[in-house]
């Protein structure tokens, strides 16, 4: 590849028997001059980090990938993984901010910010993009999570420079034309109100309200009808020049490109990418709910029912992080079979760790005869959780899960591009993918005990409930104050 292999030195060797001393001296030596070769070694990995290739898939379970790094002058990181003659490549850019940062009262901010990209810049209007992308034979995708914004652009190989070309265009000037800002927040708003048909959302959206108040995570990453309204050109402009900053980005190409025509490129293209003042997410917490709080959305006897039992979660960055996905994983599986018993409950668990501590919610799809009973069962499990030790298969078999998961997605390049980016994102270390089956491998049953203990609060949590009020607001007063919603 154009790189000079690291000197490897052998772990282990071999028995035989002395043929003389070795006079003291020479041993002295010896030492030295090994101490000082291995010091140059490391020095030049420290000062020179893609001298050379190295790989880390001793002790793994995985295929690593061989990943190459550079960077800009403006603090944009630049990441290759080369795969030579594939004939494609993948651009993953992604800005380290995202929802967590749009105005008050103006939720939405971020992912309007984000579709606008695709709506004009340097000197391209929005069917100029379009007609580009077409063209070129591109597929292009812009999404805003809570913590990140992210730009995935996919092609042929020989059309990197193109790549990078629609992109400095898309981030260093984009046009945000009061039309079609218009045109997108029209469209937002007419899946926002869609999407309030739904009762699956609908329950989990009032969850979330409930349980994180006015704390970011209590509302949608894509605004309200009513926070779309209140956005103007000046709040994207103000969004953009304030988060979508060079040193506040990482940038990754997979496939039929080698590493220095990422770097040239990236300096001609995005050099001028102007840097800033990154702003760190600091918020001061949801206040901690004491209680279970209960609220029902009448629906008709004949619809499924839906419930959503909503709490606070963990941060992608908790030092106990590993062993609280292992109770997760166990949680889910524990709840999925405990209503398994009715046969058209259907369980959904999702445990999002974000940068700060994200949602726990059990989603629960069922008869209006069966509801009840499958809300009480999940909140068993919980309660179980944190005080009956758990049987070693049950744990074994999570981390196998987990580590047969995160396989699965290093098999694919979208998938690897992401696991990287996210070590970028939340700052995991680059040994975080070399020891992730070491560290799940190492989590025992009261590793997970203790996570469910501190993690976990079934008697603390938000239940949401879109069913017949008539048959389910005498059943769930046993779990808490209930309120019946129009």
């Amino acid at each position: 590849m154009g790189f000079k292999k690291c000197p490897v030195v052998a772990q282990g060797g071999s028995l035989r028997p002395p043929k003389r001393k070795t006079p003291l001296r020479a041993n002295w030596q010896r030492a030295l001059r090994s101490l000082a070769a291995l010091t140059c070694v490391i020095l030049l990995i420290e000062i020179f980090p893609n001298f050379c290739t190295y790989s880390f898939a001793q002790g793994s379970p995985f295929v690593l990938p061989v990943v190459k790094r550079d960077s800009l002058l403006n603090g944009l990181q630049l990441i290759t993984i080369e795969q030579p003659k594939t004939g494609s490549v993948s651009a993953h850019l992604r800005i380290n901010s995202g929802a967590l940062f749009d105005l008050s009262g103006k939720g939405g901010l971020a992912d309007l910010t984000a579709g606008m990209l695709l709506r004009g810049g340097g000197g391209l209007n929005a069917k100029a993009v379009s007609d580009t992308v077409e063209q070129l034979g591109l597929t292009v995708t812009v999404t805003a999570g809570w913590d990140s914004t992210d730009i995935i652009i996919n092609g042929p190989a020989d059309t990197l420079d193109s790549i990078f070309d629609l992109l400095s265009k898309l981030l260093i000037a984009p046009s945000f034309d009061q039309k079609e800002l218009d045109s997108l927040k029209a469209a937002r708003v007419a899946e926002i109100t869609k999407d309030q048909q739904d009762d699956r959302l609908i329950v989990r959206h009032k969850a979330l309200e409930t349980t994180y108040g006015s704390y970011p995570f209590g509302r949608p990453a894509r605004g309200t009808v009513e926070s779309i309204g209140k956005i103007a050109r000046q709040d994207l402009q103000y969004f953009q020049n304030r988060f979508h900053i060079a040193n506040n980005s990482t940038l990754i190409v997979v496939g039929d490109a080698p590493a220095e025509q990422v770097t040239r490129l990236g300096r001609s293209k995005l050099g001028a990418w102007r840097k800033g003042e990154k702003v760190p997410p600091t918020f001061r917490p949801p206040e901690a709910q004491t209680a279970r709080r209960v609220f029902i959305f009448n629906r008709d006897e004949q619809l499924p029912a839906q419930a959503a039992i909503s709490q606070v979660g963990l941060s992608r960055r908790a030092d106990d992080y590993f062993a609280a996905i292992v109770m997760a994983e166990v949680l889910a599986t524990q709840a999925s079979k405990a209503a398994s018993v009715h046969a058209s409950s259907k369980v959904d668990t999702g445990f999002e760790a974000r940068f700060l501590p994200g949602p726990l919610v059990v989603s629960i799809k069922s008869s209006a005869t069966d509801l009840a009973n499958d809300v009480d069962s999940v909140l068993d499990v919980m309660a179980r959780m944190q005080s009956t030790p758990l049987a070693s298969e049950v744990v074994e078999s999570a981390k196998a899960r987990l580590i047969a998961a995160m396989s699965e997605r290093l098999n694919t390049n979208e998938g690897a591009a992401e696991v990287i980016l996210d070590i970028e994102t939340y700052g995991l270390g680059r040994d975080y993918l070399v020891r992730y089956a070491d560290r799940i491998n190492a989590i025992t049953p009261a590793d997970v005990e203790a996570a469910a203990r501190t993690y976990l609060k079934p008697q603390a949590v938000t239940i949401v409930i879109a069913g017949p009020a008539s048959r389910f607001e005498t059943l769930m007063k046993k779990f808490g104050a209930v309120a019946v919603l129009k």
